[in-house]
Formats: C-alpha cells, sequence, structure tokens
C-alpha cells in the first residue's frame, strides 16, 4: 500500500527545495545590480511569472514569449526598485549563472559532455 501523506511530504519538500535553488541565481543577480531583494520575494515573483507566461501562451499564443519578456523587465524594474537596464543584466545575469552553476556540477561529478 502506498503512504500517502509520505508520498505528499516528499513532493512538498521537493518543490521547496527546488524553489528555493531556482531562486538563487536570480537574487545573485539582482545583487549585483544593485537591486533591493529578498528570496521570499523572488520566490513569489518567480511564481507569478510563470503562472503568467503560461496563461500568456495560453491566450495570446505565438507573441506570448515577447510579451512576458516586456513584463518580467517591468516586474522586476518595480519588485526590485531598478532601472531597466539593470533589469536587463539581472536577467541576462540570471542565466550565466545557472549556465556556470551547470557547469560546475558538471565538472565537480566528472560528468563528461
Amino acid at each position: 500500500m502506498i503512504n500517502v501523506l509520505a508520498l505528499l511530504t516528499a513532493n512538498v519538500l521537493l518543490s521547496i527545495i527546488v524553489l528555493v535553488l531556482s531562486a538563487i541565481p536570480l537574487y545573485l543577480a539582482v545583487k549585483f545590480v544593485g537591486g533591493q531583494a529578498g528570496i521570499v520575494k523572488i520566490i513569489l515573483l518567480s511564481l507569478l511569472l510563470s503562472l503568467s507566461s503560461a496563461a500568456a501562451y495560453y491566450y495570446i499564443g505565438m507573441f506570448a514569449g515577447l510579451f512576458m519578456f516586456i513584463a518580467t523587465m517591468f516586474v522586476y524594474k518595480l519588485a526590485f526598485q531598478i532601472s531597466l537596464l539593470k533589469a536587463f543584466i539581472a536577467w541576462v545575469l540570471q542565466y550565466v549563472f545557472v549556465v556556470i552553476a551547470l557547469f560546475a556540477v558538471i565538472f565537480i561529478l566528472g560528468i563528461s559532455i
């Protein structure tokens, strides 16, 4: 018999860990450009932007990516109190940090590409 409570608890804990780990690159990027960021704020914004992206794709279709890029820049600007240029730099740095972290994990684990 499957223990449902244990399964739900494991999934909730895993989801929380993934949310926190996925927020770290954006946190570092915002701090690097001089914005005001907190880990809870970043997690909530990430969830909001993810749900908005799904809704935009459903309702707008092909141009959802462009719409959400512009929306993300304005959300970063307002939430972290930075300029649009710094919001763009933070957006790019977020993915640069992810790539660096992936390469570091691959190097540490000894996995060859």
